[in-house]
């Protein structure tokens, strides 16, 4: 069996609870926990709720 590499493209939308005390620190709190987090589970403190995530896979390429 071969061995290959598949790029996986998301994009996902997700809904945070954050505690900020303007609606700027707030997308600016969004913005760091979408850089530590995107792709993956998010802590259970942001209440985060998955609205989409579509996917695609391109560039297969074999590796040896």
């Amino acid at each position: 069996m071969k061995t290959y590499r598949v790029s996986i493209c998301l994009d996902e939308g997700q809904a945070v609870k954050v505690k900020a005390n303007t609606p700027e620190e707030a997308e600016q709190k969004a913005h760091q926990i979408a850089e530590d987090f995107g792709g993956t589970k998010y802590p259970e403190e942001y209440g985060a709720k998955c609205v989409h995530r579509d996917f695609f896979t391109q560039d297969v390429e074999e590796v040896k």
